[in-house]
């Protein structure tokens, strides 16, 4: 994902309410809510489509939460607390 290497990121919970509201809401209407770029969301719901739903929580590793402070791995600290790898 180019372009939003500069960009305010969304937090980890900010993640977990696009996994659980989408549909509620548009990617505009999550930028505004969350003061982000609509390509900062478009960013992020392309990582969150390219998780998987793991059947059982013990296989998520423990480092699913290991921050760098990109934007792929907070969608990932997300997908794990509701079952995606």
């Amino acid at each position: 994902m180019t372009g939003i290497e500069n960009e305010k990121l969304p937090t980890v919970e900010q993640v977990e309410q696009i996994i659980r509201d989408w549909g509620r809401y548009s990617i505009d209407e999550f930028a505004q809510m969350f003061s982000l770029t609509r390509e900062v969301v478009e960013a992020t719901v392309a990582y969150i489509r390219e998780l998987k739903r793991v059947n059982d929580a013990q296989a998520i590793p423990v480092m699913a939460c290991y921050r760098n402070d990109s934007l792929e791995s907070i969608v990932r600290c997300a997908g794990s607390k509701h079952g995606y790898l």
